[in-house]
């Protein structure tokens, strides 16, 4: 495709979003105000109880007990390898889905969504075919620092930030011990920040998909190296974790873009190329974009194709 849901016509859902945004932005400020508040009271109330008690030394407490404490991170969740996983260097299926659901009115490109009763017959069809969700992480710890996978392993990514991305596809992927990939756009997704978090804590992996959806191959130097270096800074403060790899916006990208992700020190990039991809080209991974008209016999031959150009 050329483009996503946001970028397609349905100023309601972009407005939405920006009015999210902007709520977002004032409950930062009145929690930092909240905040500057009540450690002004505490430290009131410290210097009060330290003065009557005749003494400011402390007694049995580091130094750095006294020093503000750091924001926590998010926890790293523990390798997943199991009994039967092995090493792997071989092609691996990433999966792209954007919106899950049904379009409410007429869309540029319907097939963008994808039915959520065909997206969980899907998912069960990759179980029964053996298939085990696993994150580009994972993927590439295997291909280039000797980590394992299971023996049929599939990505399974999920582009722009869309409600139904937190509230049904993982779900779904969590019954099974699942992780998905969320390429988020730093802003203007509709995801709150606590679905993000709880999509982090059931072992999804972060990855870059610029600001705002840009079209990188349009971009003056500075723009390109900000929607690309200065999203994942934001992701990387906002949620605490890695991000380790990069989205291309509607799979644009020519030699002056992957020049760009690859000095950021993206470990990786995924593209709408269709196919397996493979540890050879790192910054143009191929994906199966799995359209809202498909059956199951349509991922079925796509994945074949995939295994047999792969091979």
């Amino acid at each position: 495709m050329t483009g996503n849901f946001g970028d397609q016509g349905d100023e309601r859902l972009a407005e939405r979003a920006r009015r999210r945004d902007e709520q977002r932005r004032r409950l930062r400020r009145q929690r930092l105000l909240a905040a500057g508040v009540l450690i002004l009271v505490i430290g009131a109330t410290v210097a009060v109880v330290m003065a009557l008690s005749g003494g400011g030394t402390t007694h049995g407490t580091n130094a750095k007990d006294n020093q503000s404490t750091p924001a926590p991170q998010h926890e790293q969740v523990a390798s997943r390898s199991q009994d039967g996983w092995r090493t792997h260097t071989g092609p691996v299926p990433i999966l792209e889905y954007h919106v899950l659901g049904r379009p409410q009115s007429e869309v540029p490109y319907p097939d963008l969504y994808v039915p959520r009763a065909a997206f969980r017959k899907q998912m069960e069809w990759l179980a029964r075919q053996g298939y085990e969700g696993v994150t580009l992480e994972e993927v590439e710890d295997a291909w280039y620092h000797g980590g394992r996978l299971p023996p049929k392993p599939v990505v399974i990514s999920f582009d722009d930030g869309y409600r139904p991305q937190f509230t049904f596809a993982m779900p779904q992927l969590r019954k099974r011990g699942w992780p998905g990939v969320l390429n988020l756009k730093a802003e203007g997704s509709d995801l709150y920040e606590s679905n993000v978090r709880a999509m982090l804590g059931a072992g999804w992996e972060l990855a870059s998909h610029t600001i705002d959806h840009s079209d990188l191959t349009t971009l003056d130097p500075e723009s390109l190296r900000r929607e690309v270096d200065e999203s994942r800074r934001i992701l990387q403060r906002e949620y605490g974790v890695p991000v380790a790899d990069f989205c291309y916006p509607a799979g644009r990208f020519d030699s002056t873009v992957v020049a760009a992700v690859e000095a950021a020190g993206y470990r990786g990039a995924t593209t709408e190329i269709p196919g397996f991809a493979t540890r050879d080209h790192p910054y143009e991974l191929a994906r199966i974009e799995v359209l809202g008209s498909w059956g199951l016999p349509d991922l079925a031959a796509a994945m074949r194709a995939g295994a047999a150009e792969a091979s």
